[in-house]
């Protein structure tokens, strides 16, 4: 059945699934999504033992203007980067730099539509962090 009014949706999610990350190395989480004007596309930390799927901490931020905002805190500064050209359907993806055992949580997308009536879309994966 098709939804003229649904809002956007993950064509990609990961749905709290496990991704593996080596030690030093760099990893890359990726969301393609459509459905609905998306405004911005948020990636950060989950809040650890929260139910609910809502940041810690915002580690990348891209409006559809392009404009990327990133985390300037440790332990993340310099090591994160975002990637969206502001379409929708669209494709982002963010990078996580020099690994550390640290990293070894759950992280959010956030999708944020362009008007007020239509609902915000979360996705979490769960980095593991082996050794190299």
């Amino acid at each position: 059945m098709l939804c003229a009014v649904c809002g956007q949706q993950f064509t990609s999610p990961f749905n709290g699934k496990k991704v593996t990350g080596v030690l030093g190395s760099s990893v890359n989480f990726t969301w393609a999504f459509h459905g609905g004007n998306v405004d911005r596309v948020e990636w950060g930390t989950k809040t650890v033992g929260s139910v609910a799927d809502s940041f810690e901490d915002v580690l990348v931020s891209i409006d559809k203007l392009q404009i990327i905002t990133t985390i300037q805190n440790p332990p993340y500064s310099r090591r994160v980067s975002g990637d969206w050209d502001g379409s929708s359907p669209g494709l982002a993806t963010f990078t996580l730099n020099s690994i550390q055992k640290a990293d070894e949580r759950f992280y959010v997308c956030r999708l944020t539509p362009d008007s007020l009536g239509a609902q915000v879309v979360v996705d979490t994966v769960q980095l593991l962090v082996v050794g190299k």
